[in-house]
C-alpha cells in the first residue's frame, strides 16, 4: 500500500483535532502509539492489540468487581479469626477504637508540645 508524498511545504502528519475530547483521545492515542511503537504496524495490526488491550483490561475490571468484594470479605474473616480468635468479631467496631485511640494519642502530643496537658497558658 503506497501513498503519495505529501506536496512540498505540506507537514506530512495529520493536524492535530480542535481542542476538546477529541483532541484528549487524540494526544492518547498518539502517546500510546509512540510508546509501543504501533505507528509503525498496519492499520490491521495496530486494531489487533487496541482490541487485545480492550479485551484484557475489560476483563481484569470485570473480575476485580465481581470476585474481589467477596474476596474481601473472606480475608476479613480470615483475619479476624487469626487475630482475635473469632471469626465474627466486628472489625470496623474494633478498627474505629484503634483509630479514635491513634487520635487521642496524637492530641495529646500537640497539648503536650504546647503546654497545655497540665493546665498551662501558652504564651508567644
Amino acid at each position: 500500500m503506497s501513498s503519495q508524498p505529501p506536496p512540498p511545504g505540506q507537514p506530512s502528519y495529520p493536524h492535530p483535532p480542535p481542542p476538546g475530547f477529541k483532541r484528549t483521545l487524540w494526544r492518547w492515542s498518539v502517546i500510546f502509539e509512540s510508546t509501543f511503537a504501533l505507528s509503525m504496524m498496519q492499520p490491521w495490526e495496530k486494531g489487533l492489540i487496541w482490541s487485545t488491550l480492550i479485551i484484557i483490561t475489560t476483563l481484569f475490571w470485570l473480575s476485580v468487581f465481581t470476585y474481589y468484594p467477596g474476596h474481601l470479605a473472606y480475608l476479613s474473616r480470615r483475619f479476624a479469626y487469626y487475630v482475635f480468635e473469632d471469626e465474627n468479631a466486628d472489625l470496623r467496631a474494633i478498627f474505629r477504637e484503634w483509630l479514635r485511640d491513634q487520635i487521642r494519642q496524637c492530641l495529646d502530643g500537640v497539648r503536650g508540645l504546647f503546654g497545655m496537658a497540665a493546665g498551662g497558658r501558652v504564651e508567644l
